[in-house]
């Protein structure tokens, strides 16, 4: 019971600790100033923006100078802390505080709770699977491994042949003070409360924008959006894993807002402009790609340039338009272009320049690999595409490696029928313009997670004016209301069903599961989550050991200095030891140079191409000792001869 309340509990207070700075500048950028009521109503979603992009900025800055640990990110906790006690006492200086009319509070209405009742239903059980202690594949490579390492070294560090650390990292860096504050599994749940905020902010996004359909038509159309967005199964698995699409998928969908409002013509325009432009440049400091979403973003403002030119305005508007979005979207991105320049002269490393540890034959393979995804990459292929992403998805990658739901069959077309309406024809734009380049790179289900957001908006759009062209009030409501019912029906049916192969029994099994074992765990309960050669890795090997695995790279257990690939597909290791060919002596030269003493062996064959040396090393007793096997047979621990070293 403990572990469920204290990790919950924690992950309150580090929702208020990354909300505080962004409170204090929306009160004293946006209090201090006339503000129509129409942006008024999104400082909450304003604050929670520019909070978690001022410690994102805040996090880089720490770990540039080697202070990032627990002590440093405590000052800057009370220095926050501060400034709000300060922002507030300094609101109405010299006045006595007045008492405000008191609003009535109507009760929720039975859609509402009907609403709130089916999403908890949805969210408890991956709110049970985000909470336990197991850490998935990607982020026992990077998303975890690569900020823990980064804490433990107090700072940016070169990590030799993972590629994933010299991309942006900015969703990493909060992963790294919740691992500061407490330990993985508050990382996890940062994710977790991502989903939870883009829920919000699809919320939000009908609620402000949906105002011609009738009375109440926002409300419904937020509510209907959640259900549709939560009723993809890749959506559903994401939200219990410590990856970053969620928060990808977030900020795309905050700064599609701003920009959407502003492209009005109201007085907040340029507020919004620039609200904008910082969830674009948070957007590309998340991933490699990134950028891409900030500049179909950017785009979006080309029709309000074209009308400027007309009018004569080009130059003040293109002047905003670059101090207010393209500025703030090159200062948040730029820190992690020098970052890769630094540590590899490739600010886009592996990728066009190339860098060290990378070789040409690398890239191809590494191209053929992501072209592998998915159903074919010929003309036909590509036509198909959005079909067989919606009909056909599942467990690997020839089957996008994830699932959708099937229902956007009908509420894609749905949603172009309801073009006319401008909210609707930019959420399928930058949705489509993203799907392109999704098409072109590697098609994985789960790189779509970001568009799901405006996809889900523009179906809720279309469905509620669907449902506004019935003939009677009566039939009106009791659309709408059957449609909210039927997509509350699809996010509990596909949500439940959230990892390709595995049933929808077993898998609410697995969440009961994992309730018993918190309500009646302790300590036990994180270790249980440890393999046992960990264990034995970090009590019997020497503090100096360097490892070196072969047919795997999960490592965030490890507590040893380690090299792994970052993709078998295209294999550093196996490219860094190809010189040795046969030549056991050379291969030896070659781990020596790394300063490896022992080996990491998972008897899985991934069809990498090492040298035949090291088979040879392998088989020769004299060249390495078994010192330990997993009970389960899954690895086993080598030590080289140290007599043989060169």
């Amino acid at each position: 019971m403990l572990y469920l309340v204290s990790h919950t509990a924690a992950l309150i207070l580090l929702a208020v600790v990354l909300w505080l700075p962004g409170w204090v500048l929306t009160e004293r950028w946006v209090g201090r100033r006339p503000v129509r009521a129409r942006l008024a109503a999104l400082r909450p979603l304003a604050s929670v923006c520019l909070g978690l992009a001022c410690w994102i900025m805040t996090l880089f800055a720490l770990a540039a100078t080697g202070l990032l640990h627990l002590p440093a990110t405590a000052v800057v906790t009370v220095s926050f802390a501060a400034a709000a006690l300060w922002t507030r006492w300094r609101r109405n200086p010299g006045e006595q505080p007045t008492r405000k009319k008191r609003r009535r509070c109507h009760p929720p209405t039975r859609t509402a709770v009907l609403v709130v009742a089916g999403l908890a239903a949805v969210l408890t059980p991956l709110y049970l699977l985000a909470i336990s202690p197991v850490v998935s594949w990607d982020a026992d490579v990077y998303h975890l491994t690569v900020p823990k390492l980064y804490l433990d070294h107090q700072g940016f560090r070169p990590i030799d042949f993972n590629v994933y650390s010299n991309w942006p990292l900015a969703i990493e860096l909060l992963y790294a003070l919740a691992m500061a504050v407490q330990d993985h599994v508050l990382a996890k749940l940062v994710h977790f409360g991502f989903g939870l905020l883009t829920l919000w902010a699809i919320y939000i996004t009908c609620r402000s924008e949906v105002r011609r359909a009738g009375p109440g038509a926002g409300k419904t159309c937020g509510f209907l959006a959640m259900a549709l967005f939560l009723a993809n199964p890749v959506v559903a698995y994401e939200l219990h894993v410590a990856y970053v699409e969620l928060a990808h998928a977030f900020f795309l969908i905050t700064g599609f807002l701003f920009m959407n409002r502003a492209l009005g013509k109201t007085a907040d325009t340029p507020q919004a402009l620039l609200l904008a432009g910082i969830c674009g440049g948070v957007t590309a400091g998340i991933k490699l790609n990134g950028i891409v979403g900030a500049a179909i973003l950017g785009c979006l403002y080309l029709p309000r340039l074209v009308r400027a030119s007309k009018a004569g305005e080009l130059a003040a508007t293109l002047r905003d338009f670059g101090l207010r979005f393209v500025l703030p979207v090159f200062c948040l991105w730029l820190p992690w272009l020098l970052k890769s320049t630094w540590t590899t002269g490739n600010p886009i490393y592996p990728f066009l320049l190339g860098g060290p540890q990378w070789t040409p034959e690398l890239s191809e393979a590494l191209t053929a690999w992501h072209r592998s995804h998915g159903m074919g990459r010929e003309p036909l292929d590509y036509l198909l595409l959005p079909v067989r992403v919606i009909l056909m998805g599942g467990r690997g990658y020839p089957q996008f490696d994830g699932v959708v739901g099937a229902f956007w069959i009908v509420l894609l077309p749905l949603s172009l029928w309801a073009c006319r309406r401008p909210l609707v024809r930019r959420c399928l734009l930058v949705a489509g313009v993203h799907f392109v380049f999704w098409a072109m790179s590697s098609q994985q289900t789960r790189l779509l997670v970001p568009v799901l957001p405006l996809l889900a908006v523009a179906g809720a759009v279309a469905v509620v004016d669907l449902a506004g062209r019935l003939p009677s009030s009566i039939l009106r409501a009791f659309g709408r209301r059957l449609a909210l019912l039927a997509a509350l029906a699809l996010a509990a049916w596909y949500g439940t069903g959230a990892v390709p192969g595995i049933s929808r029994s077993k898998y609410l099994g697995s969440a009961g599961n994992a309730l018993g074992r918190y309500l009646a765990g302790g300590d036990d309960l994180l270790r249980s989550a440890v393999h046992p050669v960990w264990t034995f890795i970090d009590r019997d090997l020497p503090a100096d050991a360097r490892l070196l695995f072969l047919n795997t790279n999960r490592g965030f257990f490890c507590d040893r200095e380690y090299v792994a690939d970052s993709f078998f597909e295209a294999s550093q290791i196996a490219a860094w030891l190809a010189p040795a060919g046969g030549d056991v002596g050379k291969l030896r030269e070659l781990l020596a140079e790394e300063g490896i003493s022992h080996l990491l062996v998972h008897p899985v064959d991934w069809g990498i191409p090492y040298p035949p040396a090291l088979f040879a090393m392998l088989r020769d007793p004299s060249q390495v000792e078994q010192v330990y096997r997993s009970p389960d047979g899954r690895f086993s621990v080598l030590s080289l001869n140290a007599e043989l070293s060169p």
